[in-house]
């Protein structure tokens, strides 16, 4: 059974195209959906949407497909449409959601200008920034092109697309800055995604953090300093926390009894989940399911 049939499709989030049309290009702030919603994005994708999810402060959770990010502020994530994703914001998050319509993406001109930025710009990736002045400026861009579309001015149209094409632009500077940067931290950067990716891979085999580090080549005192520096957690929580991500999709996008779950996870002990489960959500799966029905 292939659960992303389970994963609604949105027009912007919670919002069915036969009910919405946002316009080709529509900003509004993190909070304006979230607040009311606990902070919590819940799995969804958008057909005809790309996104930019922007937060200049605040601690973030992200989840692109199968890829999960803890950032902090000043990070963007690109969103392609199609992508599986979903959000969980500490209180009081501030940013800027940014959607573009695939149509205005694929416009003539859009492409002959811009075609190697929208291949740049538009993968499934979490961005940071490394200049301070480049921050403040891609801030003031995303804030001018909100206070534009709420406003109707002479030329409205070609203000707003030159404000988006600079915007996409300094993404993909940050893009290339990113992937330039070869400092320590940049390393270190790098192995944690090659330690996401890793979990990615073997999370159902339930491997020991052991395992992880020896595939990653440092010490397993190594491993567990760089998560707990860079995610919060210790390397055991991370792989926990992957395993459990999975068991709550399952839980709220598929009909299938909490023990098929526990199997299909790896668990060999349906209890053993419950348990893990319900510490980590302080509910039990079945008390969850019922908490997060649709």
């Amino acid at each position: 059974m292939t659960e992303t049939t389970d994963i609604p499709f949105y027009a912007l989030y919670g919002e069915a195209f036969v009910r919405s049309d946002p316009g080709l290009i529509h900003v509004e702030s993190i909070d304006f959906r979230s607040r009311e919603l606990s902070w919590k994005i819940h799995p969804h994708r958008h057909a005809k949407l790309a996104q930019l999810i922007f937060v200049q402060e605040g601690t973030w959770q992200a989840e692109l497909d199968d890829q999960t990010y803890s950032l902090g502020g000043n990070w963007m994530v690109t969103i392609p449409p199609g992508v599986v994703h979903s959000f969980h914001f500490s209180p009081n998050t501030s940013g800027y959601v940014l959607s573009i319509d695939t149509a205005l993406l694929s416009d003539q001109h859009i492409q002959e200008e811009l075609g190697d930025v929208l291949q740049q710009v538009f993968k499934p990736a979490a961005v940071t920034f490394k200049s301070e002045e480049q921050l403040v400026r891609f801030t003031r861009l995303l804030s001018f092109l909100q206070e534009e579309l709420l406003i109707l001015e002479t030329d409205q149209k070609r203000y707003t697309l030159n404000l988006l094409k600079l915007i996409l632009l300094t993404v993909a500077r940050q893009i290339a800055k990113n992937t330039d940067d070869n400092t320590p931290m940049q390393r270190e950067t790098k192995i944690m995604l090659k330690f996401k990716a890793l979990i990615e891979q073997y999370y159902l085999e339930h491997r020991g953090v052991k395992d992880y580090a020896e595939q990653l080549h440092i010490s397993v005192s190594t491993l567990s300093r760089l998560c707990h520096q860079m995610l919060g957690e210790s390397p055991k929580q991370v792989i926990l926390q992957r395993l459990l991500n999975e068991g709550r999709r399952k839980l709220i996008y598929t009909r299938y009894s909490v023990e098929d779950i526990a199997y299909s996870l790896g668990y060999k002990d349906p209890a053993y989940f419950c348990r893990q489960f319900k510490q980590k959500e302080g509910l039990s799966p079945g008390d969850f399911r019922h908490k997060n029905a649709f």
